[in-house]
């Protein structure tokens, strides 16, 4: 509970139920991850192209995958989250606005 307080924001001063903090909790948790997944790719974006992390993003994905239903990867969910929100890769160039604006959904 300490852990999902924390992430949503509540102090242990304002004194509410457990029920009532579960209840919002998975809402907020799924933006607050997808918030900090779309900050890391920005920053990745914005990194020089001689960058290991850079290289990496950019070189494509080796082997096949496999038959049945293929394990979902980091890039396919960024792409998700960017197509949830509207968003292009150009949007990460400019700073201010992808940091304040397009990407903080789950805290105002």
């Amino acid at each position: 509970m300490r852990l999902l307080m924390w992430i949503m924001g509540i102090s242990l001063f304002e004194r509410l139920d457990n029920d009532e903090i579960r209840r919002d909790s998975l809402v907020k948790i799924t933006e607050v991850i997808r918030d900090s997944r779309l900050r890391w790719y920005g920053h990745v974006l914005r990194m020089d192209d001689e960058e290991g992390v850079r290289r990496d993003w950019e070189e494509p994905v080796r082997g096949r995958r496999p038959r049945r239903r293929q394990k979902i990867r980091w890039r396919d969910k960024v792409k998700e989250d960017m197509e949830r929100r509207g968003l292009v890769e150009d949007d990460a160039f400019d700073r201010r606005q992808w940091r304040r604006g397009r990407i903080r959904q789950a805290t105002p």
